[in-house]
């Protein structure tokens, strides 16, 4: 039973898109994709302008905001994800696992057949990962 459970769980996990994979995508596709793989985000607007082109969801199960940057043809040119510092450590072993290591806090892959680069920038209460 247990290894059925755990391919199970596998499977779920290789299902679910890394958020890299949105990057050219419309905001109608990352809406979308949001709804349906990461139903943990909800849409959150404070402090949004009227003339900001982005998407922007929260998790409060893990304090953490997902910001979706637009080009003017409205299709995703760059993702920032901020997180509580005390994930900061977590993070860092996921990304040596999952990418390529650049340099300190700085990783890359391919995803739709592009380079993506990964950063994190560390500020006192959180960080912020930038894939671009």
């Amino acid at each position: 039973m247990l290894p059925i459970l755990l391919i199970n769980i596998m499977v779920l996990c290789l299902q679910q898109p890394r958020i890299e994979s949105m990057i050219g995508k419309s905001k109608i596709e990352i809406q979308q994709t949001m709804a349906n793989d990461f139903a943990n985000y909800s849409t959150n607007n404070f402090g949004i302008k009227t003339n900001d082109n982005t998407l922007r969801f929260y998790n409060p199960q893990k304090d953490a905001t997902l910001i979706f940057y637009f080009t003017n043809q409205q299709k995703c040119k760059h993702i920032k994800s901020i997180e509580d510092i005390d994930n900061l450590n977590k993070r860092i072993e996921e990304f040596n696992k999952q990418y390529t290591k650049v340099s300190n806090l700085k990783w890359k892959t391919i995803s739709n057949q592009k380079t993506v680069n990964i950063s994190i920038e560390k500020e006192e209460y959180n960080f912020t990962i930038i894939y671009q």
